[in-house]
């Protein structure tokens, strides 16, 4: 039982130690408003934007989301204050609009 314990343990540091080698070079960032609230957030690698990034409003409801690929913008998604989607577009300028529902027109 007991070496069932560390063996579990060890396994897990394993794990932990290869999740964390997968960060390698990014950072999280976290843009404030000046009121205090969270204006913007994301990973950058190699000071470059990439993942998705998250933007919200000054009063804190998300306005956006934002995909990027080595500082390159690829898509973004508008949202309304009832968190509904208005609309998408991507870096190549086509767009989508949805129904007030936030679904598909």
């Amino acid at each position: 039982m007991k070496n069932t314990l560390i063996l579990l343990s060890y396994l897990v540091m394993i794990a932990l130690g290869a999740i964390s080698c997968q960060c390698v070079g990014y950072k999280k960032i976290e843009q404030p408003w000046e009121n205090g609230r969270l204006k913007a957030s994301g990973w950058q690698k190699n000071s470059l934007k990439t993942g998705q990034w998250k933007n919200y409003s000054v009063t804190g409801w998300l306005e956006s989301r934002e995909k990027w690929t080595n500082g390159n913008l690829k898509w973004t998604i508008f949202y309304n204050e009832k968190h509904q989607k208005i609309s998408w577009k991507n870096n190549k300028g086509e767009e989508k609009y949805f129904k007030s529902c936030g679904c598909n027109r």
